[in-house]
């Protein structure tokens, strides 16, 4: 079976809008452009990637010599011509127009077309709400008008005020000076906003998972990722899951880290399930400072589509440690830095060694 991946991260902002006929912001497109060969790390030979046509004869060259020092990998397509399956990074309205002017066969098209709003409600940040009351913690709020707002306030001075759909931190606002403006523009184009205490955070990282849509959840490894103390991602840490996971329970201890992996994936399962979704979830999380010592925040996001943890988990698979970031296009690339996908937009995702 063939599988074609397509990276498409301007999905999230395009899940906002809810339109077919998307045109995404001009940074969102660069950044699809500068990551298009990503999912080449996800694939397996035989499967295919698709492409912009004017970077198809690069991406070959690309391929090519990442196969040799890595082992063999998909192939890039600029049409979805023949294939069997189609793993886009994020499902919305906007991937299936995308995907139907790539030639996607209309039956793979008919099969998902009926599934693209579970996906957009279930990308909704109010999922990550959901899951922590499966938990039993009620600490984050759905609140649909200002006075919402500031009721949250009076009881959680810190806090952070969250789009329902956003993406890579953008739309996440600390509480810090007159947030109603904002607040209030938010409510009016998406509904509602999303609200959380703030923590003391020390360790940002994530699960991965996978939904079979049947209600079982499998856990697929460990992220550790940087955000430089804001809410936007910077890279992840290339390390083992046994080195992860050692670091987290430096922190909370091993066995605490087991039961809310287990718990969360229970939680994760009844949610999916409730919704109707399968498909790849990222979870993220935070250990932070508490009282006496320090706790971890089960559910700050749940990614409903691939992450860069994903990514980050195939390339260690594949024998790379060090770290993974994105570099400004023209900038020189450090010694020993291996280059993720073909120079293409703004930026180029490298790892980089120790």
């Amino acid at each position: 079976m063939v599988t074609s991946y397509l990276f498409n991260p301007e999905n999230d902002v395009a899940l906002a809008s809810g339109l077919r006929n998307y045109t995404p912001p001009s940074a969102a497109a660069a950044l699809a452009l500068s990551g298009a060969m990503l999912p080449w790390w996800l694939g397996a030979p035989g499967d295919a990637v698709l492409v912009p046509r004017g970077l198809l004869d690069e991406a070959r060259r690309w391929a090519e010599a990442t196969a040799e020092c890595f082992g063999e990998g998909p192939r890039p397509v600029v049409t979805l011509a023949g294939i069997d399956a189609v793993e886009p990074w994020g499902w919305s309205a906007y991937t299936l127009r995308l995907l139907e002017k790539a030639g996607c066969p209309e039956a793979l098209l008919r099969r998902h077309s009926s599934r693209i709003e579970v996906h957009r409600q279930f990308s909704h940040r109010r999922t990550a709400a959901e899951v922590l009351r499966r938990l039993g913690d009620n600490s984050v709020v759905e609140a649909r008008s200002w006075q919402e707002v500031e009721r949250f306030a009076t009881e959680h001075p810190a806090f952070y005020l969250k789009a329902p759909w956003s993406s890579s931190g953008r739309g996440v606002f600390r509480s810090i000076g007159n947030l109603r403006e904002l607040a209030e523009g938010i409510i009016r184009r998406q509904g509602s906003v999303m609200l959380e205490p703030a923590y003391d955070g020390v360790q940002d990282f994530a699960m991965l998972f996978r939904a079979d849509g049947a209600g079982a959840v499998r856990f697929e490894g460990y992220s550790l990722f940087d955000t430089e103390g804001t809410p936007s991602y910077t890279g992840n840490r290339l390390l083992t899951d046994d080195n992860i996971e050692a670091c987290i329970a430096g922190y909370v201890g091993r066995e605490k880290l087991t039961k809310l992996r287990e718990q969360v994936a229970g939680a994760l399962g009844e949610t999916a399930t409730a919704h109707g979704y399968r498909g790849p979830l990222g979870v993220d999380m935070l250990v932070y400072r508490s009282t006496g010592g320090y706790a971890v925040a089960p559910c700050l996001e749940v990614n409903c589509r691939y992450t860069m943890g994903f990514v980050a988990h195939a390339l260690v698979k594949r024998g790379l440690r060090g770290r993974m970031t994105a570099i400004p296009d023209g900038s020189p690339l450090p010694g020993g830095a291996v280059l993720l996908s073909p120079a293409g937009g703004s930026y180029r995702f490298v790892a980089l060694p120790h």
